[in-house]
C-alpha cells in the first residue's frame, strides 16, 4: 500500500485526486490539505510515503513548501505538479527543493497512479519531453571533462525517466548487473551517489548551459 498526502489550493484536484486514490487497489490517501502550513503541520502525523505538491498554494509556493516538508521528512517522496511544465526555471527549482518528480497537473490518472509507484521505488518522473531535454544537453557538453558514452546516453535517458534496474535492463536488452556498471560511472561522472542526485544534477547542467 502506497499512501499519499495531497497538496493543492484546488478543492476540485484535491477530491478527484482523494477519490482516485481511495477507489484504487494499492493506494491510499493519508490526507489532503488546502494549504501549505496545514501539510507541513499534519502530514508528518500520519503514515505517508508520497506527497502530491501543487506548484501554486494559497499560503506559500510550492517549492517552498517541498522545501519544507523535505527539512521535517526528509524520507518522504514528493512529486511537484503544475499547470506550466514549460518554466525550466520552476523545474530547477523545485529538484534543488528535494522534489523527486515533476509533472502536469492536467495527468491522466491513469499517469499519476504511475508516476507514485515510480516515486516510491527511487524513480523521478517528469514529462518525456523534459527527460529528453536532459539528455540531449548532455550530448553537447562535457561533465568534469569526461563525455558519457552511447550506452551511458541511454542509460541517463532511462534513468530520468524513472524506470527501475530491471525495466531499463529489458528495454537496452542486457543484464541488470550491466545497468548497474554503467549507473556507477554515470553517477561517478556526476560526482553523485543516487539516482535522485544524479537527476538533479542533470536539470542543473541542463539550465546552466
Amino acid at each position: 500500500m502506497i499512501f499519499v498526502a495531497i497538496v493543492d489550493s484546488d478543492k476540485a484536484i484535491r477530491e478527484t485526486w482523494r477519490r482516485m486514490l481511495d477507489t484504487t487497489d494499492g493506494f491510499g490517501c493519508s490526507g489532503v490539505y488546502p494549504d501549505a502550513h496545514s501539510a507541513i503541520e499534519q502530514i508528518g502525523k500520519h503514515q505517508t510515503d508520497v506527497a502530491l505538491v501543487g506548484a501554486e498554494l494559497e499560503d506559500l509556493s510550492g517549492i517552498e513548501c517541498v522545501k519544507m516538508l523535505k527539512r521535517e521528512i526528509p524520507d518522504i517522496d514528493i512529486i511537484l505538479l503544475s499547470a506550466d511544465i514549460s518554466d525550466d526555471e520552476m523545474i530547477f527549482q523545485a529538484f534543488k527543493a528535494g522534489a523527486c518528480g515533476f509533472l502536469p497537473k492536467d495527468i491522466f490518472p491513469s499517469d499519476l497512479l504511475e508516476a507514485i509507484q515510480e516515486a516510491k521505488i527511487g524513480g523521478a518522473p517528469m514529462p518525456r519531453e523534459i527527460a529528453r531535454k536532459l539528455v540531449v544537453s548532455f550530448s553537447q557538453q562535457q561533465t568534469q571533462t569526461e563525455v558519457f558514452s552511447k550506452r551511458e546516453m541511454d542509460v541517463l535517458d532511462l534513468l530520468c525517466e524513472g524506470n527501475s534496474y530491471r525495466e531499463m535492463a529489458e528495454k537496452l536488452f542486457v543484464s541488470p548487473n550491466t545497468i548497474r556498471f554503467h549507473l556507477k560511472n554515470i553517477y561517478k561522472k556526476l560526482d553523485v551517489s543516487s539516482r535522485h542526485e544524479a537527476v538533479i544534477k542533470a536539470m542543473q547542467n541542463f539550465l546552466l548551459m
